[in-house]
């Protein structure tokens, strides 16, 4: 009786282990992974983009031919609603509208005329205003898309510009608040792109005919990690599978400045490299000893940096104008992303920054820095005086202010008013 006792409660045991097996299994397939979180693409964690569709009569012009305007807007939304949860477009001026060319969503870009986009109050456009309404309406689980020429619609560049700017900074700090209320970092992609325009551009009250390439802003809001993945997967590149007539970029996010370590840099020996040996210490980027050819006037190396998953736009991160080094007898001398480095094989695409001790005048420390700043191009493609002419094709009226709205909501979310992206100290030991 004992030994058939201990029969049944080995089977049972047996059985419940079995159950168990399947159980776990069972719960994996509905969600419980395993792998890594950033293996597992999960379709419910996916946000909705919302795209809206600013229609002032200004923007006419961009859809009255079959248009890079047209082909882009065409892009945004087929690829959005394929790979995101869903998506949701609306025209916006005054308020926020939906008709029903909105919801077919395959067709709507052959739909696009002046006269279906005649919804709403056409005549003027407050963009702070729009900017609220499209931020109100931004959640962790939504990515805003606003497509606009992103006019000022202003008269002076005195004090009513400056109180445009302040406008728009103060409505970016209030998200960005909201996204750190959710334990939550916020970004903004900021696009200038071109398209053929007919029609009439319009300055202040001012129609002036216009037939040639004019420059349109898509701007994407939203959770940081989110706009990482939208940035990615949309291909925001001018290219054949890209963004048709995407000129420039520049992104913003609320997150502190980055501490670089040595698995996103390190110090390279190189064809820039005149030292006769570098001795790093374990770690790549900190130097042991430096033998140095006292036949060289001065002494150049270069730092790889595998910083593909920073936040800020490729030709952001190879204009050496927005780095900095310290202390001043090192100069910048290059960024690029030509180099071949045996040192940082496990850098992807490393970028290459070089370096000169001038007059072989070493210090026992840098300091290399990103600097946050508006990059050179949104200043080029900006007037702020009425012209009672049509503009070069590449500006904008006031879009610098506009942008520089947005910039001062994220320097001020800052933590100590930091303007740097990323900061990299190198010390130096020895030298012989």
């Amino acid at each position: 009786m004992r030994k058939l006792l201990a029969i049944l409660v080995v089977a049972l045991l047996v059985v419940a282990v079995i159950f168990l097996g399947r159980s776990k299994t069972h719960e994996g397939d509905n969600g419980q992974h395993f792998l890594p979180a950033d293996t597992v693409t999960l379709k419910g964690k996916k946000p909705v983009v919302r795209i809206y569709m600013e229609n002032s009569g200004s923007m006419n012009g961009y859809v009255t031919t079959n248009s890079q305007f047209k082909n882009a807007l065409g892009h945004l939304i087929t690829k959005a609603d394929g790979f995101y949860a869903g998506t949701k477009l609306d025209f916006i001026n005054q308020d926020i509208y939906h008709t029903p060319i909105c919801d077919d969503l395959d067709n709507f870009v052959l739909n696009l005329n002046p006269t279906s986009m005649q919804v709403g109050n056409t005549s003027s456009t407050d963009i702070n205003k729009i900017f609220r309404m499209i931020l109100e309406h931004t959640s962790r689980d939504t990515i805003s898309v606003l497509v606009s020429d992103c006019m000022y619609d202003v008269d002076n560049v005195g004090n009513l510009l400056s109180a445009a700017a302040s406008s728009t900074t103060g409505t970016f700090m209030k998200a960005i608040r909201r996204s750190r209320d959710n334990k939550q970092e916020f970004g903004t992609i900021i696009m200038q792109c071109e398209s053929e325009f007919s029609g009439n551009y319009y300055e202040g009250n001012q129609a002036i005919a216009c037939n040639s390439t004019r420059p349109y802003y898509i701007i994407v809001m939203g959770n940081l990690e989110q706009l990482r993945d939208f940035n990615n997967h949309m291909e925001l590149e001018d290219t054949s599978t890209g963004l048709p007539g995407m000129k420039n970029k520049f992104m913003l996010s609320s997150e502190p400045t980055w501490e670089l370590n040595s698995m996103n840099a390190r110090l390279m020996s190189s064809t820039f490299n005149n030292a006769l040996r570098i001795q790093a210490h374990h770690d790549g980027l900190n130097v042991r000893k430096v033998t140095i050819d006292p036949e060289q006037p001065n002494f150049n190396f270069a730092i790889g940096l595998g910083i593909e998953q920073l936040f800020a736009d490729k030709t952001y991160l190879l204009d050496k104008e927005n780095y900095d080094v310290e202390p001043s007898q090192y100069k910048i001398t290059d960024v690029n992303d030509k180099a071949k480095f045996t040192e940082c094989d496990f850098f992807i695409h490393p970028i290459c920054v070089q370096i000169v001790a001038l007059g072989q005048n070493y210090a026992p420390q840098l300091t290399l820095k990103l600097k946050n700043q508006i990059p050179a191009w949104v200043k080029e493609c900006s007037y702020n005086k009425r012209m009672g002419t049509l503009p070069p094709a590449n500006q904008s009226y006031a879009i610098y202010e506009m942008v520089e709205g947005i910039y001062g909501a994220f320097y001020n979310s800052k933590d100590n008013n930091s303007r740097e992206l990323f900061k990299l100290p190198v010390h130096f030991d020895a030298y012989e």
